[in-house]
């Protein structure tokens, strides 16, 4: 559904491409002349509901006070956030969806902070992701406007003014960067990754990413691609129908029926089979469509509401009307055309004109067939060439589990490094979970980190690097990752240079930081980045102590970014992520971490309970499906352009009986008969062939932002495609041809 009831979805926008600070979401606001109206929000915020006996995490997001006003969506019951809710010291409050109507003015213990319930939206609507079950304040404090520019992670939403478009809301949103990248004063990004980040686009687009467009515009594709195969394939079967029939109508018309008479009966009939097939085809449809629910990626949008709606079954009867229609009346007015001699004479009811026609619509259907199926081939071996990608750590037998702490208890104010206490707290927490997971039977290792590697999340941080440029100003931004001691030899992420982050890294002590091989390649290119210096956008320096190498964080055909491990006792914060390596089963495992975790804090909550290889196995749902999808239909293709070349040459062969027998009667060799049919079966199959190779090259370059390893003209994709596909089309020829050399000539000549 929209994301908005009643505004038009055109004039809803994205601002920024991907995550932004909080200053520059505030800088947006406050000086804009394009959008009418701006908000925030945070799309992938845990908050943990319940109290010290029972916590569960539930997902939400965090908004800022004029999200819903900007969507124009109005809650079902209650009211949405009131001006200045977003702003630190006022009463918490939270806004339900789909809720029971008794929750609405009652308080609720979310991350350990009482909130009222405000208001409860409609079920039909969600924002920004289809799990989000509340909506929380996106706290602004400006009292903390120094540190804005190192709190990523929101989006931007807006709604253009009246008469602005999309073109000049973007060159005002650029101006207004550029106004902020030179007045902050001491943390200023680099202009090259700011400015190019920088765009305003339809919120849809924000919300339908481009990978999922693409998947369902395949999907759309190859639908079509084999609904024109079909449709050949009819046409095939009623011309030859057509042409069977041709003495019958001529005796028709000589007994005197009327051309109108004769239309009235072929539409007829061709109408009833159209809605036959179509009723059919409809009723598979209709067990079709939960395999591809099932099938489908889970953040396909809108999955839930796929379905056969009125709109499918409008469209099904449609394409069935014209393809009763087309395919059946068309052929209908040349029979009521018949020529009365040919129900007194002996000439053949066929015409070389006709033949030619058939020719082509199998030509068609072969070189459509190629199509599908070197697409099918494309993606299989691109699906093929991203599992075989290491993702530079340990995946067999990883369990990870989200911890999350309510934050009212467990972390402190603001932004930045946590008060002594606190961080002493987290440390002890964490550090006496991982001990005693290693000390439980079926789990070896166990450490924590901020974001484990897959979790659909990218924790990123602004960072100066001492001696990369002169300008004290300029940042770069790096991945973050807090880890505790051991979690590079639980992951087996591979030690290039230096050390591990160690016990003794410890809060008070000398700030360290581990940093990857992308990270050395770049800012210290033939230097050893041992001993260097990097900061964050709060005082200290920290030291670079070891080099590690590169791992797939959110996806394995991503290329590497740099990133930054820094120790979890000197940057600690309430929620982590546990990794524990399972010897025994997966559920044990999971049992054991919610136990010992329950143990140490009832009110802790676990949640996302998966193994890195669930993990990894969901990011690249989409690749895997579209291979699927696409060697489904190109198997489909492959049997409906079989079967139309051989209803073609099984009845071309049958009409042609008389001739075969004769040559054989004469002297011919089996073989030298089955050539006859089979030369012409060759020239159709080789004509559809190179049709569908020279089209399927327009679909490498279709498909081309698709492909990983894989050149959009594959050589030996294209190869193996054409040939199985002209062994089949001669299969096919070559079937009813050597059948015809099975009967006897002597009876065949008596009998015509």
């Amino acid at each position: 559904p929209r994301p908005s009831p009643c505004t038009p979805p055109a004039r809803l926008v994205s601002v920024w491409d991907g995550s932004h600070s909080r200053a520059e979401f505030v800088g947006v606001r406050d000086r804009n002349r394009s959008l009418e109206a701006v908000a925030a929000y945070r799309d992938r915020v845990g908050i943990s509901l319940g109290d010290e006996r029972d916590a569960v995490r539930l997902p939400g997001a965090a908004v800022s006070a004029d999200l819903f006003r900007v969507l124009g969506a109005s809650p079902a019951l209650g009211r949405g956030f009131a001006a200045g809710e977003d702003r630190p010291g006022v009463e918490p409050v939270v806004v339900w969806r789909a809720a029971d109507p008794t929750l609405l003015g009652r308080q609720l213990d979310l991350d350990g902070v009482q909130h009222t319930v405000i208001g409860v939206m409609p079920a039909e609507f969600w924002f920004p992701r289809r799990e989000v079950q509340l909506w929380i304040p996106l706290v602004l404090d400006p009292a903390q406007a120094g540190v804005f520019w190192g709190q990523y992670g929101q989006f931007i939403v807006g709604r253009l003014a009246p008469g602005v478009t999309g073109s000049q809301a973007r060159a005002d949103v650029r101006s207004i960067a550029e106004q902020l990248r030179l007045e902050n004063p001491v943390w200023r990004p680099s202009e090259e990754h700011y400015l190019a980040s920088i765009d305003v686009i339809p919120l849809e687009r924000r919300l339908v990413d481009r990978s999922s467009r693409q998947l369902l515009l395949l999907l759309l594709g190859a639908v079509g691609l084999v609904l024109l195969i079909a449709c050949a394939n009819v046409a095939n079967l009623l011309i030859a129908r057509g042409v069977a029939r041709e003495r019958e109508f001529s005796l028709r018309t000589a007994l005197g029926a009327g051309r109108s008479r004769l239309l009235r009966q072929l539409g007829t009939e061709s109408l009833v089979l159209a809605a036959f097939g179509g009723a059919a085809g409809l009723g598979l449809a209709l067990g079709l469509v939960r395999v591809l629910v099932a099938i489908l990626p889970a953040d396909t949008p809108r999955l839930a509401e796929v379905g056969v709606n009125p709109s499918v079954l409008a469209f099904t009867a449609a394409v069935a009307l014209l393809a009763g229609v087309g395919f059946g009346v068309v052929p209908a007015f040349r029979l009521s055309r018949s020529d009365p001699g040919l129900a007194l004479g002996d000439r053949s009811g066929g015409s070389s004109r006709h033949r030619t026609l058939a020719g082509a619509l199998v030509v068609a259907e072969i070189a459509l067939a190629v199509v599908i199926a070197i697409g099918a081939g494309l993606l299989l071996r691109s699906f093929g060439r991203i599992l075989a990608i290491d993702p530079g750590f340990r995946t067999e037998q990883v369990v990870t589990a989200k911890v999350s702490p309510p934050r009212a208890r467990w972390s402190g104010p603001g932004f930045g490094p946590q008060p002594v206490e606190i961080a002493e707290r987290q440390r002890v927490f964490y550090q006496m979970l991982t001990e005693r997971l290693e000390a439980s039977p079926g789990i070896t290792q166990a450490a924590v980190i901020n974001q484990a590697p897959f979790e659909k999340t990218n924790e990123s941080i602004a960072i100066w690097v001492d001696g990369f440029t002169t300008d004290r100003n300029k940042l770069e931004i790096w991945n973050l990752r807090k880890v505790s001691p051991g979690y590079f030899s639980t992951m087996r992420i591979r030690l290039i240079s230096g050390r591990d982050v160690s016990d003794t890294d410890v809060a008070g002590g000398p700030l360290v930081a581990v940093i990857d091989q992308a990270a050395a390649d770049k800012y210290y290119p033939g230097k050893d980045p041992i001993g260097a210096r990097l900061s964050f956008p709060w005082p200290g320096w920290m030291t670079v102590v070891g080099v590690v190498a590169n791992v797939a964080n959110n996806d394995l055909t991503d290329k590497p970014e740099p990133t930054i491990y820094v120790p979890f006792p000197q940057y600690s914060q309430a929620e982590m992520t546990v990794v524990a390596v399972a010897t025994g089963g997966v559920a044990g495992a999971v049992a054991t971490i919610r136990a010992v975790v329950r143990e140490l804090a009832p009110d802790v909550p676990v949640s996302d309970e998966r193994t890195i290889e669930d993990r990894i196995s969901e990011s690249v749902a989409q690749p895997r499906f579209a291979a699927q999808l696409l060697f489904a239909f190109g198997v489909l293709a492959l049997l409906l352009g079989a079967v139309g070349t051989y209803g073609l040459f099984a009845y071309r062969t049958q009409r042609r009986t008389r001739e075969l027998a004769v040559r054989m009667a004469l002297g011919a060799r089996a073989g030298q008969v089955v050539w006859v049919v089979v030369r012409e079966g060759a020239v159709l199959a080789g004509s559809g062939v190179a049709l569908g190779v020279l089209l399927a090259i327009g679909l490498g370059r279709v498909l081309d932002g698709m492909l990983f390893g894989v050149a959009s003209v594959d050589l030996v994709t294209f190869g193996a495609v054409a040939t199985l596909l002209l062994a089949t089309a001669l299969l096919a020829t070559y079937l009813p041809a050597r059948r015809a050399t099975r009967v006897d000539p002597v009876t065949v000549i008596r009998d015509s």
